[in-house]
């Protein structure tokens, strides 16, 4: 035995010999069992081998990572001696997945898919007690129209990853939503057309599956409407097996208005007439047709002046006017002209001889030639007092004069006639005068004349006495005011009335009647005018006073399609009626425009005009007529 500080003493430690072992795979969450041989340690002096004490040993449970093994030998000497090694247990074992969920299947009505969950794998490690598992889609998510496949991997927390596991997610797209219509609020239009007028809408689908679902309606966008209300009933239809469908409704309203007033024809030309007396001239005219569109004929045109009123000289406006049931008024307009183009009607005195006073001739200052010359007087339609002239020089000479009388009126109308004065040489002294004639006088005009409009023909009245007449005609068709030349004398005689036929209806004639003396001297006359026409209405008789509803009757048209048949009370249209045929049975009660009328006593107006074609071309003839007629109690 050496002891210390004895130069044989013992300072060297034993050797420890470690082992190296391999790495070991874990078996559990806490580690492994590992086993290695024994460290062993040796001394060149302590024999055998000091004993060596380590912190783990071989058959230990050793946690996952490196775990170092620290061991230590003392000899006898005290020597100590310290060696390490490492002991590794790793995880290297991949997680295992289990509870995979089948196959799934599910079905929607959103084309966009549906939002779909499925049971979340699992795993089991040996290590790590709660793997993780992930999947590619999100439980629960959102999958699309179709089959989709779902991945699946477990990862342990040493990062040791599964085997991808898998199963299908499948979204079958069925189709069981109706689609969703899109419609007009109802809503009102206006028409002036009492048939109704075509309306446009729109009205649209959608649907969550198909893009264009077929929506039809009726009636159908660009239709006639009819007035009132209309009820639009629409379906939309998806392309579905079987198809879905919605329904829907809305309403269009035709109001009917009227701003367009009538339209008036058959406006006279302007015109141009001869005066009948100083106030003028009573004129005829055609009063003008209107025709409203929602109205038909409008019976009561007004003209002002009237026509068979008075007309003065010169010209005069004549304004049409023509208010619809919906106070529309039509505006026309044309001028009367009254124009004095008739020359006086001049009386002059007879061819006469007067003996010279001198031995060359007789001066104008002695009382034969101031009573010859004086002799000749002028009458005139119109100016009641024309002037009377004479070309007589104030001397005389012996021999055949011949002497121009005129008379000209206040328009400028003049008429000429000639004249034979014979100035005799002079006499000797105590012969006897020539006699002087009287002088020539105008007969009397007649009076009372009277004329008649008759169909074709005109009956012409007056009084005379008995005397010689001559009536002349001349027409509105024929007569120039540049020229009298186109008067057609119709009758002479001693009668008191002439019916002149073969006229033209609706043509103005111009009669004359003149009172015609023994030596062929005429008066001036007194004219009148007349339209012959031919009244087409028949019953009742125009004025006729009844005490019930009547039938009105009228002569048939054969190219008319229908007739217009109108009834105003005290100028108010009472009635507007199309029969077909040319009759119409008044009610005691009817309603016109939506408001109740009953037969009232009252004075009646009715007017038929023929229509032609379809009623809506709004084609009217000539006013058939009108009368009155009076209902009494």
């Amino acid at each position: 035995m050496r002891w210390l500080g004895d130069p044989g003493a013992d300072t060297t430690p034993p050797v420890i010999t470690v082992p190296s072992p391999a790495p070991a795979e874990a078996t559990s969450s806490a580690g492994a069992s590992v086993s290695y041989t024994e460290p062993t340690a040796t001394d060149d002096v302590d024999p055998p081998t000091p004993p060596v004490s380590c912190d783990h040993h071989s058959g230990d449970i050793f946690p996952l990572g490196q775990t170092t093994v620290t061991c230590t030998a003392t000899d006898t000497a005290g020597n100590i001696a310290t060696a390490t090694f490492t002991v590794t247990v790793q995880d290297t074992t991949p997680p295992v997945l289990s509870a995979m969920p089948g196959p799934i299947s599910d079905t929607t009505d959103n084309p966009a898919g549906k939002s779909e969950g499925f049971q979340q794998p699992t795993a089991t490690d040996i290590a790590d007690p709660s793997p993780t598992v992930v999947c590619d889609h999100s439980n629960p998510g959102n999958f699309p129209i179709g089959t989709t496949p779902v991945h699946c991997q477990a990862k342990d927390n040493s990062g040791n990853a599964s085997a991808v596991g898998s199963f299908d997610v499948t979204i079958t797209l069925v189709d069981h939503t109706a689609p969703s219509l899109s419609l007009p609020t109802s809503f009102s239009v206006d028409t002036e057309n009492p048939g109704g007028t075509a309306v446009s809408y729109v009205a649209t689908a959608s649907d969550n599956i198909d893009p264009a679902p077929t929506v039809q309606c009726s009636p159908a966008s660009g239709a006639n409407f009819p007035l009132g209300p209309t009820t639009v009933n629409c379906t939309a239809v998806d392309h579905a097996s079987p198809p879905n469908q919605a329904t829907g409704s809305f309403t269009i309203t035709v109001n009917l208005v009227d701003h367009t007033p009538p339209v008036l024809s058959g406006v006279p030309t302007n015109k141009t007439v001869e005066a009948n007396g100083p106030t003028g001239s009573v004129v005829n005219y055609p009063t003008p047709t209107a025709v409203d569109a929602l109205d038909g004929p409008i019976g009561a045109v007004s003209c002002t002046p009237v026509s068979g009123t008075t007309f003065p000289l010169g010209t005069t406006p004549v304004n049409c006017n023509a208010s619809d049931s919906h106070g529309n008024v039509g505006h026309a307009t044309f001028s009367i002209t009254v124009a004095d183009t008739t020359p006086p009607n001049l009386i002059v005195p007879v061819a006469r001889s007067v003996h010279a006073t001198t031995p060359t001739g007789i001066p104008d200052t002695v009382s034969g030639i101031v009573s010859f010359l004086s002799a000749a007087s002028a009458s005139d339609l119109v100016d009641p007092n024309p002037v009377v002239t004479n070309n007589a020089p104030s001397f005389l000479p012996v021999g055949n004069l011949t002497i121009t009388f005129g008379a000209r009126d206040a328009s400028g109308n003049a008429t000429f006639k000639d004249v034979t004065l014979i100035v005799l040489p002079q006499p000797p002294p105590g012969t006897p005068p020539l006699p002087i004639p009287p002088p020539p006088t105008a007969p009397a005009e007649v009076t009372n004349v009277k004329v008649t409009s008759l169909d074709g023909a005109a009956r012409i009245q007056w009084n005379a006495g008995g005397r010689q007449v001559m009536v002349t005609r001349s027409s509105s068709s024929t007569r120039s005011l540049s020229a009298i030349g186109d008067e057609v004398v119709v009758y002479k005689g001693t009668g008191s009335s002439y019916v002149d036929r073969g006229l033209q209806n609706g043509v103005e004639y111009r009669y004359v009647v003149a009172a015609v003396d023994a030596a062929g001297n005429h008066s001036a006359g007194v004219a009148a005018v007349i339209v012959p026409r031919r009244n087409l209405l028949k019953s009742p008789k125009d004025g006729a006073r009844l005490r019930k509803a009547p039938k009105l009757t009228w002569a048939l048209d054969s190219e008319a399609a229908y007739y217009n048949a109108q009834l105003l009370l005290n100028g108010k249209k009472i009635l507007s009626v199309w029969p077909t045929s040319p009759a119409f049975a008044l009610k005691k009660i009817w309603k016109y425009e939506g408001r109740k009328y009953t037969l009232t006593p009252g004075l009646y107006t009715w007017f038929v005009w023929p229509g032609y074609g379809a009623r809506s071309a709004v084609d009217y003839g000539e006013l058939m007529g009108s009368r009155t007629f009076r209902i009494v109690r």
